[in-house]
């Protein structure tokens, strides 16, 4: 059976995501996802303590993505301008563990290249595209390397940094600002015209991404946990449910015609 694109992830993961990704843990202090374009008062820090606004762009985001690997694991949180929002704590080789949130609340784990997730009956019958709520009632469905679901994604850190900030930025940053009490520099990707602050300080970690027309904290992303302890829970064997192993409504109704006849 062929998964369908997740009405969940779609817009999050194939448009602004290409760019950049996380979820909101707490949507309701806009001060703290106040987009940096608001509030800043254009005023610049001292230059860049570790250099990096003295680097070509591409450089700094190859830096960007090279620091994520090294801390091992990190965080993402934030709400996008689509109105979906993601919690998703990575590890680097490993998995994920999370959530992803727009109408309905979607639980994750992600293991050795497999992808596990759990949510209301209909939700997950969205995602196999099938109508079979009781088969999968309070179950895990399995996301194998050959499903074509886009919470595939999140499969584990080093695979999801390269897909959210694999894109071309502009040659120009911005200058070195104040963002989230970090100094920072701003790299704007080209295609999206979305901004990742980059710490000036320190490893030149990703501290947030904020899309194009961020405001009142939504289109805001954050990134931290860097190097915190991710405990990765596979659910039981007798919990999931393979998708590829169900049978399609067309099996079920040519069943049914041959034991009428």
């Amino acid at each position: 059976m062929q998964l369908a694109c997740c009405r969940l992830a779609g817009p999050l993961l194939v448009a602004t995501l290409t760019a950049a990704v996380t979820a909101c843990g707490d949507t309701d202090d806009e001060s703290a996802a106040t987009p940096l374009a608001e509030i800043s008062s254009g005023e610049e820090t001292a230059p860049a303590e570790n250099g990096i606004d003295e680097l070509p762009a591409d450089e700094v985001l190859d830096l960007v993505i090279q620091s994520l690997d090294e801390a091992e694991t990190y965080r993402v949180q934030g709400t996008t301008l689509a109105g979906s929002t993601i919690d998703i704590s990575f590890k680097v080789g490993e998995g994920s563990v999370g959530t992803v949130t727009t109408d309905s609340e979607v639980e994750l784990v992600a293991s050795d290249d497999v992808v596990y997730i759990t949510s209301d009956p209909s939700t997950l019958a969205d995602v196999v595209d099938e109508d079979i709520e009781e088969t999968i009632a309070d179950k895990w469905l399995l996301l194998s390397p050959e499903s074509s679901s886009n919470f595939r994604i999140f499969v584990e850190g080093s695979e999801f940094a390269d897909a959210v900030l694999g894109s071309e930025v502009e040659d120009e940053m911005t200058s070195v600002q104040e963002v989230d009490g970090v100094p920072a520099v701003g790299l704007i990707f080209a295609e999206n015209g979305g901004t990742l602050w980059v710490a000036a300080e320190g490893e030149p970690r990703p501290i947030r991404f904020e899309e194009r027309g961020a405001s009142g904290g939504s289109g805001v992303l954050t990134f931290s946990d860097f190097g915190e302890e991710v405990e990765l829970s596979v659910p039981d064997e007798d919990d999931v449910v393979d998708p590829s192993e169900l049978p399609s409504s067309a099996e079920e109704e040519n069943e049914g015609e041959e034991s009428d006849g």
